[in-house]
C-alpha cells in the first residue's frame, strides 16, 4: 500500500516536449523564434511558443492530470497565466491561458527524457 501511494504522487513526466499543435496558432507561428517546447523537471518547468517564454510551477491534481501557473514575457512585455494538461505516454494534451489575453489548447510530444536542471 505504501509503495502504491508513493508511486501515485510521484511526477514522472520529466523531459522536453515539442509543441506540435495549438488551436489558435499554426506550427509556423508556434516555432517563430525557435521550436515551441515545454520542459519539465519535477514541479518546475519552462514553456516557449511564438514570442512567449515562461517559468512554470506544476502540480498534480486529484484526477491524475496536471495544473500549472506560469510567469514570463510575451514579446518582452510581462505576461503570466495558467494551464492544465494530461500526460498519455509520450504526449501532453492540454490548454494554456494568458492572463488578459488568448488561450489555446496544445499537443506536445516528448523529444527528450532528460529534464533540465533549473537554477
Amino acid at each position: 500500500m505504501r509503495l502504491a501511494k508513493r508511486g501515485c504522487n510521484r511526477m514522472n513526466i520529466d523531459g522536453t516536449y515539442e509543441i506540435i499543435e495549438m488551436e489558435q496558432w499554426d506550427k509556423k507561428a508556434i516555432d517563430l523564434i525557435e521550436p515551441g517546447y515545454i520542459r519539465i523537471a519535477g514541479k518546475r518547468g519552462e514553456l516557449h511558443f511564438i514570442c512567449v517564454d515562461g517559468q512554470m510551477d506544476i502540480r498534480k491534481d486529484k484526477a491524475g492530470g496536471y495544473k500549472f501557473s506560469w510567469d514570463g514575457n510575451d514579446e518582452c512585455d510581462p505576461a503570466s497565466g495558467f494551464g492544465e494538461f494530461v500526460c498519455n505516454g509520450e504526449t501532453l494534451t492540454g490548454r494554456i491561458y494568458i492572463h488578459d489575453g488568448d488561450d489555446s489548447s496544445f499537443v506536445a510530444k516528448k523529444i527528450s527524457g532528460n529534464g533540465p536542471s533549473f537554477s
